[in-house]
């Protein structure tokens, strides 16, 4: 009894705050982008565009005319940054990017206080330069004795791969100034959130960034957008706030159970399985699996439907909630870059290719548990109407894909079974089996033989891509998860 009314209590916190996160946002200015007129220069290497998409593996761009989005093409002539007509002081910025493979680009709080955009994901180097670096001073300034301060490193490397939509989220307090302008305390980012996941918290910006475009500290300044490589970017929209307002737009962290340490659990040198809860905003899935890998690539499994529920890359999972009092919640909560799969059944009978999927596993469904793999990780199997499957995932290309394999014991063709790979508001076919899932927002990769059985359809208005069973070789059917 206690413990659950200790939960009711952290739910109403979490839904107050939420509540008041919720009015500060609908105080959001957004920079139209029909246009370049929100900037100070007609600079030529920037220009607006509809639609635009970056090949992950290789060098080639597909790009749409129109308007919502700013795209930069680097040129000879112009490489010169974007500059807002806006200037502000407090503000909670929000917007989403865009990189090319090898692309980095910076920006610039007041023209002055920078945050590094890096592909991280197609050159995985040191923590010390992935995206959303802090920038400081240079490395070769500090050691000659001029005044500085070193760049601070995200907590953990959560960017996606070249071609999805990113989201930066900066809640920025100004420098502050007393009547005669003499500084009285320095700017700060109070925090700063990538893809949904807290990178930065109370960092303090004693000075200017060595590259800013604006090399002195002062009240206001405008935005600045800096790239030479090929980036876009889109819905970019603030709101200013005055210092007393300022956890108004601070994002909710979970509230320890009991004012415990939470307990977190991290894959050191071997994958880690865990049966759990996950939750959704309407209700819990219980019989469920978190799989983590000690190359911070992780996914969850909803056991009732064999479908994958959960993408994420960073921390594993917090699990206090498994193991406090009597552990009655067992959620657990994934802790790094989340991607939220639909967690309806992965296979299904379909009289035809237009029939609806179904919202439940179908009768003649059972799951019958797991074994490991000499590797250490699950194979999970089902059965199916007499058909045997056996699901196995695990990560490939140095950690930056997730793989998966369904196999059948014999020939599915006669079933009418269908496998469901994806499903989401607008899924692209690209190229090479290549399809861009839920507007860009993760990757659904084919081998060359086995997209022509594939079928992307529209029921609902919601759009799926399915291949039938009758398509498949004896050996089932791969696919990989990159993002």
């Amino acid at each position: 009894m206690k413990t659950s009314y200790l939960f009711n209590i952290i739910i109403f916190s979490c839904c107050v705050i939420l509540t008041l996160h919720t009015q500060a946002q609908s105080a959001y200015q957004e920079i139209g982008l029909t246009d370049k007129t929100a900037f100070t220069d007609n600079t030529v290497n920037w220009k607006i565009a509809g639609d635009i998409w970056y090949n992950p593996f290789r060098n080639k761009l597909r790009e749409e005319a129109g308007a919502g989005m700013l795209v930069n093409n680097p040129s000879g002539n112009s490489q010169a940054p974007l500059i807002t007509k806006m200037e502000h002081g407090n503000m909670l910025l929000e917007f989403d990017f865009m990189l090319a493979p090898h692309a980095s680009a910076t920006v610039y709080l007041q023209g002055r206080y920078g945050i590094r955009l890096a592909d991280s994901w197609t050159e995985k180097k040191s923590i010390a330069e992935a995206c959303g670096t802090i920038l400081g001073a240079t490395p070769e300034a500090f050691a000659s004795g001029v005044r500085g301060s070193l760049s601070i490193p995200p907590r953990s490397n959560i960017t996606r791969a070249p071609g999805l939509w990113q989201h930066l989220r900066v809640v920025f307090q100004s420098p502050q100034y007393d009547a005669n302008g003499a500084k009285q305390s320095s700017a700060r980012l109070l925090q700063v959130s990538l893809n949904g996941t807290l990178i930065h918290e109370d960092i303090m910006l004693p000075e200017v960034a060595s590259n800013a475009p604006f090399k002195s500290e002062s009240k206001t300044g405008p935005l600045v957008f800096a790239t030479n490589n090929r980036m876009a970017f889109k819905n970019i929209r603030y709101t200013f706030f005055q210092d007393s307002e300022k956890e108004k737009v601070l994002m909710p962290v979970p509230v320890p159970i009991s004012g415990k340490t939470p307990l977190i659990v991290t894959p050191v040198n071997k994958t880690i399985m865990q049966r759990c809860f996950l939750g959704t905003k309407d209700h819990k899935m219980t019989v469920c699996a978190v799989i983590g890998e000690p190359g911070q690539i992780h996914y969850g499994i909803n056991l009732e439907q064999g479908s994958i529920i959960r993408l994420w890359k960073g921390d594993f999972i917090d699990a206090t909630t498994m193991w406090e009092s009597r552990g009655e919640i067992q959620l657990a909560r994934p802790l790094g870059s989340v991607i939220s799969l639909p967690s309806q059944p992965q296979v299904a009978q379909l009289t035809n290719d237009q029939a609806p999927w179904p919202e439940l596993m179908q009768q003649g469904y059972k799951f019958k548990g797991y074994f490991l793999d000499k590797q250490g990780r699950p194979v999970f199997n089902y059965t199916f109407n007499g058909l045997q499957i056996s699901d196995r995932t695990v990560p490939s290309d140095d950690d930056r894909i997730l793989t998966r394999t369904l196999q059948f014991d014999n020939n599915a063709a006669g079933n009418n079974l269908w496998i469901r790979l994806a499903a989401g508001d607008k899924i692209e076919k690209l190229e090479d089996g290549l399809y861009a899932i839920n507007n860009k927002s993760y990757y659904l990769r084919l081998d060359g033989k086995k997209q022509r059985g594939a079928i992307l359809r529209n029921i609902n208005g919601r759009e799926e891509l399915l291949i039938p069973a009758s398509a498949l070789s004896t050996q089932g059917l791969t696919w990989s998860y990159i993002w």
